[in-house]
């Protein structure tokens, strides 16, 4: 089988926030950044209630925005509009989240994988976490709630089966057919 990329490893990172936070997901290569949002949503236990963008810390003068409006600038690309992976390849990437509490996640690729490395892996999911998911609306750790990691991935699981294109691994349907 060819070493052909699956799925990305990412380490996403809660910019300025102590004790850390911070949670590693296993998505597909072919993720937008509207559904990475989403997905960050989830892993961080909030409820999508707040503008967020995107920037690349290689291109600092270019977001990906949820939606453009009259005020849009030359700068700005649909968050539907761009995949996540050829950015990760170069830099990091920053995402924020609540533009008044100023969430910022930082993102990192840790690695590529490819169809025979996530045979039995749920993508996306998450491998790893640190910290609790904070309260939305407030950095207070005091309303702070456990994070549980099986419950995101049962999440996740429905999230992958809702018209998305995701990749499973026990599905190897985006591979070319032998004849």
């Amino acid at each position: 089988m060819s070493e052909v990329t699956a799925a990305i490893e990412i380490l996403i990172k809660l910019k300025d926030v102590k004790p850390a936070v911070s949670r590693k997901l296993i998505v597909p290569v072919t993720i937008r950044y509207d559904q990475l949002h989403v997905l960050l949503q989830l892993a961080f236990g909030w409820t999508n209630s707040h503008l967020y963008n995107f920037q690349v810390n290689h291109q600092k003068d270019l977001e990906y925005v949820p939606y453009m409006d009259d005020m849009s600038f030359e700068n700005q690309i649909l968050a539907d509009q761009a995949y996540v992976y050829p950015d990760l390849q170069k830099d990091e990437v920053l995402n924020t989240y609540d533009f008044g509490e100023s969430w910022e996640h930082v993102i990192t690729l840790k690695r590529v994988l490819a169809f025979d490395e996530i045979q039995g892996v749920q993508v996306p999911s998450c491998t790893w976490s640190r910290g609790a998911n904070l309260a939305e609306d407030g950095q207070d750790a005091a309303y702070a709630l456990p994070f549980d990691r099986q419950s995101l991935n049962d999440q996740f699981a429905l999230w992958s089966h809702a018209g998305e294109q995701m990749i499973r691994a026990d599905d190897l349907g985006l591979l070319p057919k032998l004849n």
